[in-house]
Parts: C-alpha cells; structure tokens; sequence
C-alpha cells in the first residue's frame, strides 16, 4: 500500500469517526425533545405539596476564596431561609477583605466559619475541611457557591426530593439569570445553561439516565458522603462525587423547579478557564471511573449508555478539531479520501447534525421560560470559537494525573431583581 493509499485510509477513518459520533449525539438530542416534551406535560398535572418548616437537621456548606463583592449577600440570603432546622458553614481559603467580612458573620449563631492556611484540595478540599465541622445532628449537606441567592423555601424543595433509599443526592437548577443582561456574553451563556437545565437534565430525568452533581444548589445525603468517602479533590469535585456516588449504587436526583439564582462569567477569558477547568477534570475522571461504573452490576443499562454520552460530551470537541483538520487535509490532498457514503445521504446527514445543537438551545429557553434572553446565535458562535480550548483541555484531561482549579471571578453584578422570595433584598446592582 503506498502512502497516498494509507494518507486516504486515514482520512476516511477519521471522517466516519466524526459522523458517527455526531450522529449519536444528534439522535440523542431528537430523542430528548420527545421525552423532554412528554415530561412537561405530566409535571404540569401534578400538584406539589405544602412544605413543612420542620424536618431534620441541614448544614449548608459554603466554599469561599476572595469573594467581597458576593458573601455577604448570599450569608444574608442564607440566614433568613424558611425552616428551623440547620447550620450554615462557610469554609474560607480568602487573603483578601472577604476575612474581614466572614469575621462579622461568624458571631451570628447560625454561621460557622473556618478559615484554612492554604488551598489544599481546591473547592473539593473545603468541602471536605467543612464536613469534619458538622453538627452532630446534620443528616443532609446542602452546598452553594458563594454568588448564588438561594429562595426562602430552598431546603424544603430539597428534601422532598430524597424519594427513595437509592437516592443519594439532588441537584437543583442553577439560573445565570443575575447578571445577563450584562453583555452579548452573559446572554449567550445563559441560553447555553439552559439547553442543559431546562432540556437536557429535564430528559434524562424522565429516562432514568445519567445525571451529574453541578457543584452547586445540590444536596447530598451525609451517610452517603460518609460512605463515598467524602467530596472529590479533583478540579472537578462535583462530576468526581457524582461518580463515587453512581459506582456505589446510588444516584442522583434532579430538581428543574428548584431554581437558585447566580452569575454568568462576564467576561470571554473567565468563561474560557472555566470551561476549560470543566472539560479537563471531566474528562480525567471519565477515564478514572469508566469501568467502575460500566461494570456496575446496580446500574441498568440505560443508565450505563447515558453515562457514555454525558462522560464523552467534552471529547466531541476533540472529534470536532479532528473534522475541521480532515476537511483542510482533503483539501490540501485534492479530495484524495474516499467519500464514506453518497453525496445525498451525506448531506441529509450534514443536515440532521447540524440541527441538532441549535435544537437543544431552543428547546431548552423555550422550557425555561426565558424568550426575553435567547441568545441562540450568539450561543453557537461562542460554542464554535470555544472548541479548540475544550479540545485542548480534554487532551490534558485525559494525558495528565492533575489540574489547575482556576477560579470564578464573582463580581456582585445583579442586573436583574429574579422572582421569587430570598429573604433580602434585591436590586440593579451594576457594581
């Protein structure tokens, strides 16, 4: 075989590698908006009910390190929830005047702040440092980060939706919705969000899928947390529990109508590292845990081939960057790749592909409620230029033992008053 021969293998290989991915991940979407859409037709004939003030004892964890603009505003938030029953402890890894702050709270007889010497750990570390500070009584762990407002009523939600042994943690709707009026970014970011809280979860909920801890306005059993050994200490110590959890026969509830206000990265750079933060921890522990929970004989199959779909969800970059690369080495070889199949089903296929992403966008703000903030084309255009940062990430996800946790900047920004009863008050705040 000459070598035009095995350059012409090679690039048919990689071109059918990236449609049949695609075309997965497309035929998941379309399957999705069924089940998606089925679902908010049976949760709108369901009525929930009244929720008790009593119940048993929560400790709300809280990470911080150097948030002056946002801590006293979800402490204020935090203290003046509906219910008797629990604790509020912030962890603090501050060198800035967030110390000097925190000092102020912690003579408040609901609040415990611990300070520690050094980021040991990352997020997942405090974490961690808070659950040896529990009450005794505490049988649930509650966690925000520091710029979310959580509503009066936040814990009772919760609780209600432990509605099972097998249930090990519910994770709530995390809403961009503070600061999106801030920039075409922050607009575009927002309808990313949904598309995954309003559309994605929302479907995989309804089929029993694969639903991962966000890091935020999520509750954990502490028996389960005891069990698993703890928070991860990964860059992504949320999708690392989620794992522990899954592979210990347990799983992981979702809550659409518990929505807890909070930022969007205002900015491209903050947005790229976090993204890219994402993608690396993900994806190393994707690698990690993969045949743990493949393996699981607890775990039913759907749930096992959702979890495919969401551990590889950062690697379709990778796949995507392979596409661009093939379609310049085509070009550069004179179409010398063999056509992988007809030139009309390959554009039915191009075309079945290609709406699926715009789909999810648009489904996802349609369920949320959220036409004023659309944002569909900015949307794309900034998932499009985010790809070779997520491939990239990915690669070190999966080359690389450990990461860098690059932090949020939180900025206070509140650029609208989000519905709802937070126990504060809350205005434009444009920083």
């Amino acid at each position: 075989m000459s070598s035009m021969d095995i350059a012409g293998l090679a690039i048919y290989c990689i071109n059918l590698l990236v449609t049949a991915t695609f075309t997965a991940y497309a035929t998941r979407v379309y399957l999705f908006a069924i089940l998606a859409h089925r679902y908010k037709k049976e949760l709108g004939r369901r009525a929930r009910g009244p929720s008790a003030v009593e119940g048993p004892f929560v400790s709300i964890l809280i990470p911080t390190y150097n948030e002056p603009n946002v801590v006293d505003r979800i402490l204020a938030a935090c203290v003046n929830l509906d219910y008797d029953n629990y604790e509020v402890i912030v962890v603090d890894d501050s060198t800035d005047e967030t110390v000097e702050k925190l000092g102020k709270w912690a003579r408040h007889p609901k609040v415990k702040v611990i300070h520690r010497g050094r980021r040991e750990g990352w997020k997942g570390g405090a974490l961690n440092e808070g659950l040896r500070h529990l009450d005794p009584r505490s049988k649930f762990v509650l966690v925000f980060d520091a710029d979310f407002i959580p509503p009066r009523d936040v814990i009772q939600r919760f609780l209600a939706g432990f509605t099972d042994e097998k249930v090990g943690a519910v994770q709530g709707y995390q809403w961009p919705i503070l600061n999106v009026d801030e920039n075409w970014l922050t607009k575009s970011v927002r309808t990313i969000a949904t598309a995954t809280y309003a559309f994605d979860l929302l479907a995989r909920k309804a089929c029993d899928g694969f639903i991962q801890l966000c890091g935020s306005a999520m509750m954990v059993r502490r028996d389960v947390l005891e069990e698993v050994g703890g928070f991860g200490t990964d860059i992504t110590e949320d999708w690392e529990l989620t794992l522990r959890i899954y592979g210990s026969g347990y799983r992981v509830a979702y809550d659409e109508t518990i929505r807890v206000p909070c930022e969007c990265p205002s900015t491209v750079g903050r947005y790229i590292r976090q993204q890219c933060r994402w993608a690396e921890g993900h994806t190393r522990n994707f690698k990690r845990y993969f045949w743990k929970i493949i393996g699981s004989p607890e775990l039913p199959l759907r749930t096992k081939l959702d979890f495919l779909m969401v551990g590889g969800i950062f690697l379709t970059s990778v796949v995507f960057m392979l596409g661009q690369v093939l379609f310049a080495l085509d070009i550069l070889l004179l179409t010398l790749g063999q056509p992988v199949m007809p030139l009309p089903v390959s554009s039915l296929l191009f075309i079945y592909m290609s709406i699926a992403y715009p789909l999810s966008l648009l489904l996802g703000s349609l369920n949320d409620g959220a036409k004023s903030d659309r944002h569909i084309i900015g949307a794309l255009v900034l998932s499009y230029l985010m790809a070779p940062f997520i491939a990239w990430a990915c690669l070190r996800g999966l080359l690389l033992d450990s990461g860098v946790f690059e932090r949020t900047y939180k900025t206070g920004v509140i650029t609208r008053k989000p519905p709802g009863d937070y126990g504060i008050e809350l205005d434009v705040n444009l920083g």
